[in-house]
């Protein structure tokens, strides 16, 4: 069994697999070594312990030596802190990601690795299929999707995981069985516990998977209407806002406006998801109506031509995925916050003239900034850097190219 990543654009010189030591994810990164190999690349494996169960901590260490066996560097990441104990997978599938997101944007690495298989495919439509999804939803899992600042790659999505262990069996190598995947509390369990019963109807899992291939090819031909509908009425500010025009909410489909205002919020927010429909149908009234709105983290404020989309400071948190960096220098005693009111009154007691910027506020209380003990160090979009600052520092928005369209 071979894999192939060609139909990948733009691979990374390094490539990040992220491996739990189930046969999925191991088969998967064994198989990208291979490739790796014949094609000039290089390979790290991180896992994840979720600190969930006791055994966590062993499995990873089995995971880090097992693959050194193969001369495949392995780190661990920990996510830290207090466990939910409501919605525990989907908020441990959150922390994975983060964590993994920040590692490899700590690393220069791009494109992340997983090992989600045609059956798992099979499951995801079944579970949204029951929720009620539309388009989007029923196209469940995409070969390539974005993830903050990296690039998540499935490749075994027409692969069936009988394949995988087989592939595994044939090379001797042993693999982890997670005995969280035989509990019928969790929402995946309980379809997979049904999808031999499915099979008798016909509902067999390439089935499942190719109807969502289905629904994928729905999904694409809607995205260009709504990277239309973008260039047409969006303007992304390199401040971190996007104007909007206020004409873009009339005369074009509802299906296309509505995916248009969830991509800017998106963007400028920096959330991972769209928000639910009738969140979206609610602020998209509002602003019809000439009222303003907050929704996805940002302030909707309507100017006369335009809708101004911004930050909604609410805490001094900032996504970091909304930025990609560029620094000389330490950063070690550094945190980056909003800049906030206390902030900008520091900034312009020091420098008066930056109360001509021509900003509107709400837009210069969500601007990125350096902290220290003592106050602001730098305001990359101010152009304000603290008298005893050594370091330079480059931040760009990525605005709408960091969110699926």
């Amino acid at each position: 069994m071979r894999l192939s990543l060609h139909t990948f654009d733009n691979l990374g010189q390094t490539l990040c697999v992220a491996v739990s030591g189930g046969a999925d994810s191991l088969a998967l990164c064994l198989m990208v070594q291979d490739w790796a190999g014949q094609n000039n690349r290089k390979i790290v494996a991180v896992s994840v312990d979720h600190a969930l169960r006791k055994e966590s901590v062993n499995e990873c260490k089995w995971v880090a030596e097992t693959l050194a066996s193969y001369g495949i560097v392995h780190h661990t990441l920990c996510w830290q802190g207090e466990k939910p104990t409501q919605g525990l997978q989907a908020k441990a599938r959150q922390e994975r990601y983060r964590l993994i997101e920040n590692w490899c944007a700590s690393h220069g690495i791009k494109d992340v690795l997983l090992g989600h298989h045609l059956n798992d495919q099979a499951e995801t439509f079944m579970m949204r299929l029951a929720r009620g999804s539309g388009v989007d939803g029923l196209s469940a899992m995409q070969a390539e999707s974005t993830y903050g600042r990296i690039r998540l790659l499935r490749p075994l999505l027409d692969c069936p995981k009988a394949d995988l262990i087989a592939y595994l069996e044939a090379r001797g190598q042993d693999w982890i069985e997670d005995p969280s995947n035989l509990n019928v509390d969790f929402e995946r369990v309980k379809w997979r516990s049904v999808m031999a019963d499915l099979e008798t109807l016909g509902l067999t899992p390439k089935r499942l998977a190719q109807t969502a291939q289905n629904m994928q090819r729905a999904r694409y031909s809607l995205q260009k209407l709504v990277e239309h509908w973008l260039a047409l009425h969006a303007t992304v500010r390199e401040e971190g806002y996007i104007l909007l025009s206020r004409d873009a909410l009339f005369g074009d489909d509802e299906e296309v406006i509505l995916r248009g205002l969830a991509r800017i919020g998106q963007a400028v927010g920096g959330e991972i998801y769209p928000p639910r429909l009738e969140k979206l149908m609610r602020l998209y009234k509002k602003l019809c109506d000439e009222f303003e709105g907050t929704l996805m983290g940002c302030r909707w404020i309507l100017q006369k031509d335009s809708i101004l989309i911004c930050r909604e400071v609410r805490t001094s948190d900032l996504p970091e995925s909304l930025y990609s960096f560029d620094y000389e220098g330490s950063l070690s005693n550094a945190t980056l916050e909003i800049l906030g009111e206390k902030g900008w009154r520091e900034v312009i007691a020091k420098q008066p003239d930056l109360k001509e910027s021509g900003l509107p506020k709400p837009v210069i209380y969500g601007l990125p900034a350096l902290w220290d003990k003592e106050g602001v160090l730098v305001v990359p979009h101010l152009g304000y850097k603290r008298q005893d600052v050594a370091f330079e520092l480059e931040m760009n928005f990525l605005g709408l190219n960091r969110v699926n369209s």
